[in-house]
């Protein structure tokens, strides 16, 4: 069964494969083109267009979104690919696919850079908040470790490498601080003892720790259920 024939159900049915070298040679020409418009409206014209091309039997969304956070790093607009849209175009999703829908069949790109700058806006805001939720959980609990009377040099540097590595184990604090074992696992007891560590595996032997307040600040809302 050829996948991209039209169905009577399908919502979009993508250009057929024998056409997919040509449309995807023109979408690398483009990237790597001289054009005047601004880098942003670059990046939401590629996205639409490669979720138009829709190359793969699965992933397509994925991958697209995952695009787009890549091209504001290879644009310099972006010192590491952080900026995801994912959250805001599943909250939005009935509006993302039908402002894809009107690009293919209306022409209606202006409607779109609008929704999609709105997303970048909105996206950008939020992931300011967070750092600054990041940045104050971190400094609240390095005052609460520098208050503990028992608190050591080594528990100190592996906490300031804790957001770097918010899961470590005995071994893997042996080689952050370069120490002992016993020195290493000593720098976990404290952080665990005043709930800075979490252990994670319930085990005796061979056990993990978190920084959960952490990881949990940067799992808040980026629980994406969306498929493609």
């Amino acid at each position: 069964m050829d996948w991209r024939k039209p169905s009577r159900n399908a919502a979009y049915v993508p250009p057929p494969s024998e056409k997919l070298p040509q449309l995807l040679s023109s979408l690398e020409k483009y990237i790597h083109a001289d054009d005047q418009l601004p880098k942003l409206v670059r990046t939401g014209l590629l996205h639409a267009q490669f979720e138009t091309i829709h190359p793969y039997l699965d992933g397509n969304g994925r991958i697209g979104r995952l695009m787009i956070a890549l091209l504001l790093e290879h644009w310099g607009l972006l010192r590491a690919p952080l900026l995801y849209l994912s959250l805001f175009f599943k909250r939005h999703r009935e509006e993302y696919y039908r402002r894809l829908n009107l690009v293919r069949l209306e022409g209606d790109w202006e409607g779109w850079i609008d929704f999609f700058l709105d997303g970048i806006a909105t996206i950008a805001d939020e992931a300011v908040g967070s750092a600054r939720e990041l940045f104050n959980l971190v400094s609240a609990d390095r005052t609460r470790l520098l208050g503990v009377e028992s608190v050591s040099v080594s528990a100190l540097r592996l906490f300031e490498r804790l957001p770097r590595h918010p899961i470590v184990t005995v071994a893997s604090a042996m080689k952050l601080l370069d120490t002992s074992k016993p020195t290493a696992a000593r720098a976990i007891e404290v952080l665990a003892e005043i709930g800075i560590l979490v252990e994670t595996t319930g085990k005796k032997r061979d056990r993990s720790f978190a920084y959960r307040a952490y990881m949990e600040r940067l799992r808040t809302g980026t629980e994406l259920d969306f498929s493609r």
